[in-house]
């Protein structure tokens, strides 16, 4: 029950990732072992041509998606703080990832930093293959890391669970896809500006901010999570963006309040296009589920 506990633990907060930001292709799902995917080297960003912004929400999202497919790597940190009365939520997730891959390729390390019951997830996800381990912690004797897959998932032991752990393998693989694809903006994707776009720097880069606000209701199909949030009263979401001249997204920020709880999530991205490999736990570090 522990090892399910871990990795549903690392489930929802991958999974939380779309909540703040907004296809999985099975393909082939090697069985174990390290394994390192390697695909066309990436493009740093000062290659990359300047561009036109478009001045509209929907081609802006576009644009951003075909430069960050062209760049072919990225980094993004996510803060998500707020809460109501005792309940706080501080937490910090680093994701490095390929961009435009048919299949997740991304390592990640989530901190929640809740002084009541502090801990660290740090993941991988390679070749169709979900890795995870918190806090360190042995899972059987000298193996740390928790490997999950579709096959993994099929296992007999595992059938009270299989339908769990399937969706949850559909969820990470869909979010990562969509940070993969259009760095997760489906809230400016189906929102509007306020305003006209502002000149700023932003560490030392130029960039254009635009302010904008998206309804709950217009997230529903994109995002189930919004579907119950509109229930609780969510009517619109505010964010605000910063890109720069290579059509890059720096910056992303998206207030959302609900019955007195507000959240904030902001979203900083770099090392576009730097070299990035993304490679398995040692086999003998990993203990498979059921196994």
């Amino acid at each position: 029950m522990r090892l399910l506990a871990v990795t549903v633990g690392m489930a929802v907060a991958v999974g939380g990732l779309s909540g703040c930001t907004g296809g999985s292709d099975e393909g082939s799902r090697p069985k174990g072992g390290a394994s390192t995917v390697r695909e066309a080297p990436p493009t740093p960003a000062a290659s990359l041509a300047s561009v036109t912004l478009p001045p509209e929400p929907g081609p802006l999202v576009d644009l951003i998606g075909r430069q960050a497919r062209s760049a072919g790597t990225m980094r993004a940190e996510i803060y998500t703080t707020g809460g109501q009365g005792g309940e706080k939520i501080d937490e910090k997730t680093t994701v490095q990832m390929r961009t435009g891959v048919r299949q997740p390729s991304a390592q990640l390390t989530i901190v929640d930093a809740n002084p009541s019951d502090p801990s660290t997830t740090e993941s991988i996800i390679t070749g169709g293959v979900i890795y995870t381990r918190v806090d360190g912690e042995e899972q059987a004797p000298g193996k740390p890391w928790v490997r999950l897959s579709r096959q993994d998932a099929a296992n007999p032991e595992l059938q009270p669970f299989a339908k769990l752990l399937t969706g949850m393998i559909t969820g990470i693989e869909q979010t990562l896809a969509q940070l993969s694809n259009d760095t997760g903006l489906a809230l400016v994707r189906n929102g509007s500006f306020k305003g006209e776009p502002g000149s700023e720097n932003l560490d030392g880069v130029t960039v254009r901010s635009y302010s904008g606000v998206t309804p709950a209701s217009a997230m529903r199909k994109s995002d189930p999570a919004f579907e119950a949030l509109s229930r609780l009263g969510l009517k619109e979401v505010p964010w605000r963006l910063w890109v720069d001249g290579k059509g890059l997204p720096r910056k992303f920020q998206v207030d959302a309040a609900v019955r007195g709880m507000k959240t904030v999530h902001v979203i900083t991205y770099d090392r576009w296009g730097e070299p990035l490999t993304v490679q398995a736990p040692p086999p003998a570090k990993v203990h498979t589920l059921g196994g």
